[in-house]
Order: structure tokens, then C-alpha cells, then sequence
């Protein structure tokens, strides 16, 4: 089984959550699955930024990201998390790999706007080198940072890592999509909601139930299910384990 699997950059600091997410993984490779790990790292940007006294911006919840914060974002994103993760997973046994989209051609984006918003060297995915990844899963755990570059390979664009994972999971058919969050699922007064359609996801989003970082999440893991995937699920390690498991756990995305 192809697994793809997002992990959010609020937790990569705690040593604890490192811990799980490369448990994880080593329970994945273990049960003879393949995995590519896409991370994103928006809390160590956002102190790397502060540190050289860059401003940090959002727009509609998005990092603006103008060329001066650009090469913080690649250095912390390609650079410092990326080899982190690397070293976690090598450090219980699993041999991984560390890349970016720039790496191999395997994510191609182009800029983006936000609702009509310029967001700097912000970029969506416009192809993916399939083939390139599936060939690493047979031998490492691939662990992908999300900075791509234009076709051209002129400039290096950031690319939200839920899209980027969205966009992994569908070339590669994934059967299995898992975007982790630092809680157990899509909640509704305090509770997790089982299954989310778009309708309902919609409705909520509207009534701001589900608001901030949960809403690339969720469109993510609904497009993943309109271009090839398999099942996605928002949840966390420890949901995303029993998952793996076949077990029960967090909010099936249904299409």
C-alpha cells in the first residue's frame, strides 16, 4: 500500500511528537507499505523570520512569502526540518531519504494568487514526478519538504504542504492519505465528526466551525479523493496509527 502522510509544522520542535510520527513511519515500513512523509514548518519559519527582524505576514491565513522571506522559508523548510525528520526516522531504524519538489523535478508549481491576492513566491503544484517517487518508496521512507520550483527551475516557490501532499497523494494513487493535526479529527461541539462530505464541510466552514489551518486540510484531503486516492482521513498519531492498523480513528474525508 502507498501511504501518504502530512504532518503540520506547529509540533516538529516537541521531541515527543518527533517520537511518534518515526514510530509511525517505522510501523508503516515495517508492515511492508510505502510512504512518502510531506512536512510543512510554519512555527520555526515564523522564528527564523523574527530573528532576522523580517516581518511575517498572512493573507486569508496564507504566509505571504516576498523574496527575502523566501530563502528563510527554504532554509528552515529544505533545510533544518527536513534533515531533522531525516535523522529521527534513521535514528529507530528506518532509512529515509530527505528532498524537496525542487529535487528531481518532483513537485513543478507555478505562483499563485489567494482570492485574487498576490502572495509573493507563494506557488501551486502544476505536476508531479511520479515515477521519481514511487521509485525512492521502494527503498526509503521519503521525506518531502514542500518548496518547489517554476518548469523552468528559476525560482523556488512555497507551496502550502497540505496542497503539496494533495498533490503526492493523487499521482502516486495513494491508498491511503493521512493529514496528522494536533487533534483527533474534524471536531463539532468538542467531538469528532466521523465522515465529512463537502456539503457539510462547506456549511461549517461558513459557520466558522471549522476555520484556520483545519480548511487547507480538509480541501486537500477532498481533492486528493477527486484525482486518485483511495481513502483520506484527518486525524493524529495516534489516530493515524490505528489507521494503519485498520483500526478506527479520526474524520474519513468522503467524497
Amino acid at each position: 500500500m502507498k501511504i501518504v502522510l502530512k504532518i503540520g509544522g506547529n509540533e516538529i520542535d516537541d521531541q515527543g511528537f518527533l517520537k511518534k510520527v518515526s514510530t509511525l513511519v517505522a510501523k508503516i515500513r515495517g508492515d511492508h507499505h510505502n510512504v512518502v512523509l510531506v512536512h510543512g514548518g510554519g512555527k520555526e519559519i515564523t522564528k527564523l523570520l523574527a530573528k532576522l527582524n523580517i516581518e511575517t505576514k498572512f493573507i486569508k491565513g496564507f504566509r505571504y512569502t516576498d523574496s527575502q522571506s523566501l530563502e528563510a522559508v527554504e532554509m528552515v523548510l529544505s533545510g533544518l526540518i527536513n534533515k531533522r525528520l531525516v535523522k529521527s526516522l534513521q535514528q529507530i531504524g528506518v532509512n529515509a531519504i530527505g528532498l524537496s519538489g525542487v529535487d528531481g523535478k518532483i513537485l513543478v508549481a507555478k505562483r499563485t494568487e489567494r482570492d485574487g491576492e498576490d502572495m509573493g513566491f507563494v506557488g501551486e503544484v502544476e505536476s508531479v514526478n511520479a515515477s521519481a517517487i514511487e521509485e525512492l518508496m521502494q527503498k526509503f521512507a521519503v521525506v518531502l519538504s514542500p518548496i518547489s520550483a517554476d518548469k523552468d527551475s528559476i525560482i523556488s516557490l512555497n507551496v502550502n504542504a497540505d496542497y503539496a501532499a494533495a498533490a503526492v497523494a493523487s499521482s502516486i494513487k495513494a491508498e491511503l492519505a493521512l493529514f496528522l493535526s494536533n487533534v483527533p479529527g474534524v471536531l463539532k461541539d468538542g467531538k469528532v465528526i466521523p465522515e465529512l462530505r463537502e456539503k457539510e464541510f462547506q456549511n461549517l466552514k461558513a459557520l466558522n466551525v471549522i476555520a484556520g489551518g483545519m480548511v487547507p486540510k480538509i480541501e486537500a484531503a477532498f481533492f486528493t479523493l477527486g484525482n486518485g486516492s483511495g481513502k483520506a482521513f484527518i486525524t493524529n498519531a495516534e489516530g493515524a496509527s490505528d489507521l494503519v492498523s485498520g483500526r478506527t480513528a479520526g474524520t474519513r474525508i468522503v467524497a
